[in-house]
């Protein structure tokens, strides 16, 4: 299994598992698809193994006090795990190959700004929360269209 951890922050991505890796870019690939360029990937085998990467990862996150809330999540976090499987049929001696991707999403609150009294640093971060939730809500709506 292979974990990886990025935030979303002010529409920069930063790797939660070296987090002097910022500025990360969004890549595609014809053969894996879209990936984060440089971004940490630490192989483990247990749970166990996993709970230390996501405290690291969750350490590193940005937080910050509005009026409302006195620890805010100002950013958006994604933990993945990518599980890899080789099987050999003992009947016909064929392999297959599966791959699993689980991706576990923190999105910070969205929050109005009249209540939270935001100025600065604080009302620019909540613009782009807001601004990539709705973003969000509106792939959302396309995705649930398109299935239909």
């Amino acid at each position: 299994c292979r974990c990886s951890f990025l935030e979303i922050y002010n529409e920069q991505i930063t790797d939660l598992l070296d987090p002097r890796q910022k500025n990360l870019q969004v890549r595609e690939d014809i053969k894996t698809g879209v990936y984060v360029e440089n971004l940490t990937e630490e192989c483990v085998s247990t749970m166990t193994a996993v709970i230390p990467l996501l405290r690291k990862g969750l350490s590193n996150t940005r937080t910050g006090s509005t009026s409302i809330n006195a620890e805010s999540s100002r950013s958006h976090s994604v933990f993945t795990c990518v599980v890899e499987s080789h099987c050999k049929s003992l009947s016909d001696g064929l392999s297959s190959f599966k791959t699993s991707r689980i991706n576990l999403v923190d999105l910070a609150g969205s929050e109005r700004q009249k209540l939270t009294g935001a100025a600065g640093e604080r009302l620019k971060e909540a613009g782009n929360i807001n601004r990539s939730l709705s973003q969000l809500g509106n792939l959302i709506n396309i995705l649930a269209e398109i299935s239909q």
